[in-house]
C-alpha cells in the first residue's frame, strides 16, 4: 500500500470511504462535501484505490481529501470492493463510517443527518437511498441542480422519495443497498468487517453483506425517509463485462442473502488485519496495515482463474454456516461439514442438539448422507416442488415476456434491426431471470417439506400468493405435509398484521416463512420479539 495523503484529523465524528478501482471517471462528491453545514472537522475523506492509479479526477478536489491510499494490487487481479471497504475500516479515524457513491450529489445536510441518525438511535445500520437520472446530455457531469435530477429523465422519483424507499413489498431488488451504507466503526469491525470471500469479486455484491450482518447481530437498518443523493448518466454506470458471483438472477448476491437467513454474523473469510482490530483493538494502525493484504489474495483473485472459475473458495476455520440442501441448513466446523433442519435452532455440532441431523467430512459426503436418509414422501415432495414451479413459471413468463415486448416502443413488430436486437437481449435477460428464479423458488418450496414433517400445533405456515398456497394444498392433498395451518399474504401489511398476532399469542406459538419472504421483511422483524418465534427454511 502506498499512501499519496494520510489523514491528520485528531478526532472525527465520521469517515467517508470512497472507493476506484481505476474506473471513477468523476469525483464529483468532493465538491458537495465542500459545502456541507457542519464544520469541517466533523467528517475525513478516504480514498481508496486498488490498483496503482493517481487519478487526475481526484487531484481536482485534492484538498477535501484527508487520506488517498493506493492498494497496489497486480492488474492482472480482479477487483473485490470488500478488500477496499476493509482497508478503509483499519484507516478511519472517525466513530461513524460511511461507504458511498463518489459520484453523486448530496445536499449541504448530508453529514449532519448521518450524524443526527446515530445520536437519535445508535444500534443503527442507515441507508440512503439514491435519485437516479438517465439523460445523456448531463455527461460530462456539469452540476445540474437538484431540481433537474428529479426532473425529466428521473427513472425513480416516486412523489419526492425514491421508489425503493417508497416500496415496502419488494425493498431489497428496488433500493439502492450500494449508494449510501453508514454503522459504527466498532460495530464493522465487530461483526469482522468485510467478507472477503470469493463470491464477493467484482460485481457482486458491495455494502449489503455487512448490513444484513449488522442486522443478525442485533442493530436495525433503517433508510432515511427525507435525506438522499442524487446520481446522473455515465457510460458502464451498471458495470460493463464484470465478473459476477452468484446472484439471484438480478444482481443481489445470494451469498449475501444466505448469510441473512441463517442468521451468521461472522464473514467467511475474515480479513486478517479486521480480526486482528477485533480481538486486539489496541493493535497499531502500521501493524495492522503490515497483515491487510493476504499474501495469497493477488492469486486467488487471478482474473483468468475467476473466468475460468478456477478461484479457490477459501472459508475461515470456525463453526459458519455455507449453505442449504434439501431443507437442511450446512455447516462447516474446521474440516468437517454438519446439517440440520431450520426447524431446531442452531446450537452447534451435536446430534443431541436436533431432530433430523448428517455429518461428513465433506460437503458431498454431506449431501449423500442427507440424501440416504431422506424418507420417500420427502422426496417425492422436493420432485414435485421442481416440477409445479416450472409448469408454473413457463407460461407466466412468456406471457409477461411478450406483453411487454409488444406494448414498447421497441415494438418487435416494427422488425427494424435494433427493435429486434432489443427483443433478443430482453429475452435473454429474462431467461437468465427465469433459470435463477425457478431454482430459486422450488429450492424455497422444497425446503419446506421436511421441515413441515416435524411442525407442532402452535406452529403456522405463512406463504406468499397463490403459487406457494396451491403448492402446499397439493402436497396437503397427497398426504406428503400434515395438515399444517396455512395463512396466506399478498403484502407486506398482511405480513405485519401476522407478526403482531403471533406476539401475541401464546409462548409456544411459531411461524413458518420461506427465505424469499423473509428476505422481504427482515428488516421490520428485527428487533422484535416476533424474531425469535420466526422458522426461516
Amino acid at each position: 500500500m502506498r499512501f499519496l495523503k494520510r489523514s491528520a484529523r485528531a478526532d472525527p465524528e465520521i469517515s467517508l470511504i470512497l472507493l476506484d478501482w481505476s474506473v471513477r471517471e468523476s469525483f464529483h462528491l468532493l465538491h458537495y462535501l465542500a459545502q456541507q453545514d457542519v464544520p469541517r472537522a466533523r467528517f475525513e475523506v478516504l480514498v481508496l484505490e486498488y490498483y496503482s492509479r493517481e487519478s487526475d479526477a481526484i487531484r481536482r478536489f485534492a484538498d477535501q481529501v484527508d487520506t488517498w491510499a493506493l492498494l497496489e494490487m497486480p492488474e492482472s487481479c480482479y477487483y473485490h470492493k470488500h478488500l477496499m471497504y476493509n482497508a478503509g475500516i483499519v484507516l478511519a479515524r472517525g466513530r461513524i463510517c460511511v461507504v458511498c457513491d463518489s459520484d453523486a450529489i448530496v445536499t449541504p445536510a448530508f453529514i449532519r443527518t448521518i450524524s443526527d441518525a446515530f445520536a437519535r438511535e445508535p444500534a443503527l445500520v442507515l441507508h440512503l437511498d439514491q435519485f437516479r437520472n438517465n439523460r445523456r446530455d448531463l455527461y460530462p457531469f456539469n452540476f445540474p441542480s437538484i431540481e433537474a435530477v428529479l426532473g425529466p429523465g428521473c427513472i425513480n422519483n416516486a412523489g419526492g422519495r425514491t421508489a425503493g424507499v417508497a416500496d415496502e413489498e419488494d425493498p431489497i431488488h428496488t433500493r439502492n443497498y450500494g449508494a449510501c451504507m453508514c454503522a459504527l466503526r466498532s460495530d464493522l469491525v465487530e461483526i469482522g468487517g468485510a467478507d472477503e470471500h470469493i463470491d464477493f469479486a467484482g460485481h457482486i455484491c458491495g455494502p449489503y453483506d455487512m448490513t444484513f450482518r449488522l442486522v443478525n447481530s442485533g442493530r436495525r437498518e433503517r433508510w432515511h425517509q427525507t435525506e438522499f443523493m442524487y446520481h446522473t448518466w455515465h457510460p458502464g454506470q451498471a458495470g460493463v463485462d464484470n465478473y459476477l458471483g452468484p446472484h439471484d438472477g438480478r444482481h443481489v448476491s445470494t451469498t449475501a442473502l444466505a448469510a441473512l437467513t441463517s442468521g451468521r454474523v461472522r464473514p467467511l473469510r475474515e480479513n486478517p488485519a479486521i480480526r486482528r482490530l477485533r480481538e486486539a483493538p489496541a493493535t497499531p494502525q502500521e501493524e495492522l496495515l503490515g497483515c491487510l493484504i493476504r499474501p495469497e489474495a493477488a492469486e486467488a483473485w487471478a482474473r483468468d482463474a475467476l473466468e475460468r472459475g478456477a478461484a479457490p473458495a477459501s472459508i475461515d476455520e470456525g463453526d459458519l454456516h455455507v449453505g442449504s440442501y434439501k431443507g437442511f441448513a450446512i455447516y462447516r466446523d474446521g474440516k468437517s461439514f454438519y446439517a440440520h433442519l431450520p426447524l431446531d435452532p442452531h446450537r452447534g455440532r451435536s446430534a443431541a442438539h436436533y431432530r433430523n441431523y448428517a455429518e461428513g467430512d465433506s460437503r458431498a459426503a454431506l449431501e449423500a448422507e442427507i440424501d440416504r436418509n431422506t424418507p420417500r414422501r420427502v422426496a417425492i415432495g422436493l420432485a414435485i416442488a421442481r416440477l409445479f414451479v416450472y409448469g408454473w413459471q413457463v407460461p407466466s413468463t412468456a406471457v409477461r415476456v411478450i406483453y411487454r415486448a409488444l406494448r414498447g416502443p421497441r415494438a418487435v413488430l416494427a422488425l427494424a434491426r435494433q427493435h429486434l436486437r432489443a427483443f433478443v437481449a430482453h429475452v435473454g435477460r429474462r431467461g437468465i431471470q427465469f433459470v435463477a428464479e425457478g431454482r430459486q423458488v422450488s429450492e424455497a418450496l422444497g425446503d419446506l417439506v421436511p421441515n413441515l414433517q416435524h411442525v407442532g400445533p402452535d406452529t403456522s405456515v405463512i406463504v406468499e400468493g397463490l403459487r406457494a398456497a396451491t403448492f402446499l394444498h397439493l402436497l396437503r392433498r397427497l398426504r406428503i405435509v400434515p395438515a399444517v395451518r396455512l395463512q396466506r399474504v399478498y403484502s407486506m401489511a398482511q405480513v405485519m398484521a401476522l407478526f403482531d398476532d403471533l406476539e401475541r399469542g401464546p409462548e409456544s406459538a411459531r411461524a413458518v416463512l420461506t427465505r424469499a419472504l423473509y428476505w422481504r421483511c427482515y428488516a421490520a422483524a428485527a428487533g422484535r420479539p416476533v424474531a425469535n418465534r420466526l422458522i426461516v427454511v
